[in-house]
């Protein structure tokens, strides 16, 4: 059977309850808790970051222009 190249479907969705960050050494890591109590980490570099942090302004700065 051939690999989906749709990373989506096999995506878990969850609301997030809250998340906290914390810069560990070379990296910084992201402390999630979804609203049904699922706890995980988020291990990331500046890089990925950056770019993650592009994507959310961009998000945001469209839903302010759509206001």
């Amino acid at each position: 059977m051939a690999k989906s190249t749709d990373k989506t479907t096999d995506v878990t969705t969850y609301i997030l309850k809250q998340a906290l960050a914390a810069k560990v050494g070379d990296h910084v890591e992201i402390a999630v808790e979804a609203e049904d109590g699922t706890t995980f980490k988020i291990r990331a570099t500046p890089d990925q970051l950056d770019a993650l942090t592009g994507d959310l302004e961009g998000i945001l700065e469209a839903d302010d222009a759509d206001a």
